[in-house]
């Protein structure tokens, strides 16, 4: 699950094609990383370190000019709602609003006047404004109960936490997080605008330099940005609380941050995790990727609308095959493989050490090489017939999100499959009801 956080690195290459930087003052601190949420920020230890004054009303100012789109980070860069976010994070909007006669994916967009600005169909745009911790509620919820009985009970209470706080309020977004793989669970309350507005995409080929893969390698030489508004009742959100630009380039040794909405580092997982990656779900997946792939580059060869329909789904695929061929590429080092073993292994020696903590815990490695076996004889039923059916075909997803709905509003809500609270399935209903076009053949539809 993605939610804010800041990153520190003292390296700008490093950023690759991340969201918006913040310079701290200079330091001769070596290159260093970390990834904390805000409320969970080690304000001391970093200043005491890069000798930085950082304080928690900083930490406040940057989380208020953080913006999540639907998993994509983004900043607020002006006082009247203007968003700053990459390429990639625009350029569906782009896609829907392009046709035949103006393909602004491949040529660009930037509207004379504030007037011409085009709302991006469906797109949201979320500021996070606190952060509660509700560990003990959702794991209380739980306490003593196992399989279904104790999925639902947390579903259920995580249900109510996010009723408390949101109610029925389409401009609030309420979200329980899962952080540390469920050593702690936090409520995250959004603001929401859901009238979200294209401002400028460059051409295709400026923010797209290199191609696949070069575009991952030379972020820098590419024009890697999208510009978006926020706009309620009609009028650009003002925003005073944004980030400034700064003209100056970061010098070495500067510290430098990064708020976003990142992806899980995985890091935690333990070796029979990885190996059932390693030996199942990624080859699987990157052969499926590519099988796709291949039929959306033919498809784009039978002429100049297939092409240009084509591009953002090539794109988004094209991207997602160099994670996973990158991962299994780590998983099948033996030198990498053998560093994570070692480590396990000594961690389990620690825990081990402890008779304290070895009653209190368990032995979760043993439960987890269980659950893998296990998870080998439900994968591939489960890909097939849930998460990549379909294959991301957009009637599917709306046809399944509508059944299963209906199907789940029927039901008690402590009886639902995750997902489906009452203001899960009141979101999904907007969403639905959005025109978004959609292309059938070459033929692209705005369904209403």
């Amino acid at each position: 699950m993605s939610l804010p956080s800041l990153r520190l690195t003292a390296s700008l290459a490093a950023l690759g094609a991340a969201t918006v930087v913040l310079s701290a003052p200079a330091t001769s601190a070596r290159a260093d990383e970390g990834m904390w949420t805000f409320d969970n920020f080690p304000i001391a230890t970093v200043n005491e370190k890069y000798g930085t004054n950082i304080d928690q009303a900083w930490l406040d100012r940057v989380r208020n000019a953080a913006v999540r789109l639907q998993g994509c980070s983004a900043s607020l860069v002006s006082g009247e709602g203007l968003i700053l976010t990459n390429h990639h994070c625009v350029v569906g909007c782009v896609q829907d609003l392009s046709s035949a006669e103006n393909d602004y994916v491949k040529n660009g967009w930037m509207p004379a006047t504030r007037e011409e600005e085009k709302k991006c169909p469906g797109q949201t745009a979320e500021i996070l404004t606190d952060i509660t911790d509700v560990t003990d509620r959702v794991v209380g919820a739980g306490a003593g109960l196992e399989g279904a009985a104790f999925v639902q009970a947390r579903a259920a209470e995580i249900d109510k936490i996010q009723k408390e706080v949101c109610g029925d309020d389409q401009k609030l977004t309420c979200q329980v997080i899962s952080l540390y793989r469920g050593g702690q669970y936090k409520l995250y309350k959004f603001r929401k605008y859901d009238d979200v507005r294209l401002v400028f995409a460059p051409e295709f080929q400026a923010a797209f330099f290199g191609g696949d893969p070069d575009n991952f390698n030379f972020p820098r030489y590419a024009l890697d940005a999208g510009f978006l508004r926020i706009y309620e009742d009609g009028k650009p959100v003002a925003t005073p609380n944004h980030l400034a630009w700064n003209p100056n380039a970061p010098k070495e040794g500067d510290v430098t941050f990064v708020a976003g909405n990142p992806g899980s580092t995985s890091r935690l997982l333990t070796m029979a995790q990885l190996e059932a990656l390693r030996d199942q779900q990624l080859p699987l997946t990157l052969i499926q990727t590519s099988e796709l792939r291949g039929r959306l580059l033919e498809y784009s060869t039978t002429g100049e609308e297939a092409k240009r329909v084509s591009v953002d789904p090539i794109f988004g695929l094209e991207n997602g095959f160099k994670v996973y061929y990158g991962q299994q590429g780590a998983l099948t080092d033996p030198a990498f493989m053998a560093t994570k073993r070692t480590a396990e292994q000594e961690l389990r020696q620690r825990v081990a050490a402890d008779p304290a903590l070895a009653q209190r815990i368990g032995d979760p490695w043993a439960e987890l090489e269980r659950v893998a076996a296990a998870q080998r004889d439900l994968y591939l039923p489960y890909r097939q017939l849930e998460a990549a059916a379909g294959q991301r075909s957009s009637l599917y997803s709306y046809a399944k999100s509508i059944v299963r709905a209906a199907k789940e509003r029927a039901k008690p809500v402590a009886e639902r499959r995750a997902g489906y609270s009452d203001a899960d399935i009141a979101s999904l209903g907007r969403r639905l009801a959005t025109e978004t076009p959609i292309s059938v053949k070459g033929v692209t539809v705005t369904p209403r």
